[in-house]
């Protein structure tokens, strides 16, 4: 009677951690980690079919619980260590979803994963040889409540899970890239422009993404300062080797040509804005570049070159904010802006910045008012 309760408690507990594993492993590969996996996808299969991180999940998550329960009938792990059997899996979903910039770059190393998988396995091959020959030789005949034995399994578990998520890539920027593309690549485009959308520490390739998807969009000279700019003009274009998502050449096809080498990301622009034939993404392009190197003399220039006789009213919102820099540091420039409520603005702006004579200070209650305008990351930011 007794061994007959032991197997009915020992199913329980393995059903309640092959249940527990298969949804970790099925919401860690289709939602937590799918944009990895998506961009993976991509680069190997180069966009044949779509990509379905639920179908991709559906796959993996049963293969990594059937091997856990086929180890297991070797090691043998039950009772409150019943979870350690699924420690193998455990690093296995975190190996299949350790992707990072090296897919582009190159310089992948297996070593740290040779390792770790050593270690691994020698303490699970450790651990079940004393618990079959020690431990649960002691304890078999012990009496134990369900609800303690899944509580001890649920603790190792959620040591495991963790140890799933660290091991996993960790670079943030990169998940933020392939979120991008997830996102954009699906048609939502407000979405993808929304991923770390607070962060102060976007990387380049980020910053190039938001903005090929601004100019597709038609919105760059309207929204481009809504999003921190920390690297000037060169954070409108992906470095000339991809090192994202976003290759090179999806931008060079956009502006019709491609970069030469030792070319700076201005010049490029200004050589393409100045050919025979100017499409609008060039032209959205240079004047953001001139925008973002502080170029506002060039950039007016320019702009009154390719759009003749503008009407200030008509243009985007940042190419406004600009103008209306303009019109206060040079005394040359006339702009008949009727736009009331943009005035208002950056009178208001003028009166926060002299309301505070400590620059730090200053500078935070104009980012936290006007962060999101032109003018800010004229004056404070760059």
């Amino acid at each position: 009677m007794r061994n007959k309760e032991e197997k009915r408690l020992q199913r329980v507990v393995a059903l309640f951690c092959a249940t527990l594993f298969a949804l970790f492993s099925f919401l860690f590969v289709a939602v937590y980690q799918s944009p990895l996996l998506e961009v993976l996808y991509d680069y190997v299969a180069t966009g044949k079919l779509d990509y379905n991180g639920y179908l991709v999940a559906a796959v993996i998550s049963p293969l990594l619980t059937l091997l856990a329960l086929w180890l297991n009938r070797i090691a043998k792990f039950q009772r409150e260590w019943t979870a350690m059997a699924y420690l193998p899996s455990v690093l296995l979903l975190a190996f299949i979803t350790d992707i990072d910039r090296s897919l582009y770059v190159g310089g992948w190393s297996s070593t740290s994963w040779i390792v770790i998988f050593s270690v691994a396995m020698f303490v699970y091959a450790a651990l079940a040889f004393v618990l079959q020959r020690v431990l649960f030789e002691k304890i078999k005949n012990l009496a134990m409540s369900t609800n303690r034995m899944i509580w001890r399994n649920l603790i190792l578990f959620v040591i495991m899970f963790c140890l799933a998520g660290t091991l996993s890539n960790g670079e943030e920027n990169f998940k933020r890239e392939a979120l991008v593309a997830s996102r954009y690549k699906g048609g939502d485009a407000e979405g993808a422009l929304a991923v770390g959308y607070k962060s102060l520490d976007a990387s380049r390739e980020l910053t190039a993404m938001r903005a090929y998807i601004l100019a597709k969009e038609n919105s760059l000279g309207e929204r481009l300062f809504e999003y921190p700019q920390l690297y000037g003009a060169d954070g409108l274009l992906p470095f000339p080797h991809q090192t994202s998502p976003l290759s090179p050449d999806s931008v060079a096809t956009l502006l019709v040509d491609t970069i030469k080498e030792n070319e700076n990301t201005l010049d490029y622009l200004r050589r393409l804005a100045h050919a025979d034939t100017l499409c609008v993404a060039v032209r959205d392009y240079y004047l953001s570049a001139l925008l973002l190197e502080k170029e506002v003399i060039e950039f007016e220039a320019e702009l009154t070159r390719m759009c003749g006789s503008y009407r200030a009213d008509s243009l985007p919102k940042h190419y406004r904010e600009a103008l209306l820099l303009l019109k206060e540091f040079s005394s040359e420039y006339q702009l008949n802006l009727e736009d009331s409520v943009l005035n208002s603005k950056f009178r208001s702006m003028r009166e926060v910045e002299s309301k505070y004579d400590d620059a730090l200070m200053r500078n935070n209650y104009v980012r936290k008012a006007f962060g999101r305008t032109y003018w800010w990351y004229f004056l404070y930011g760059g």
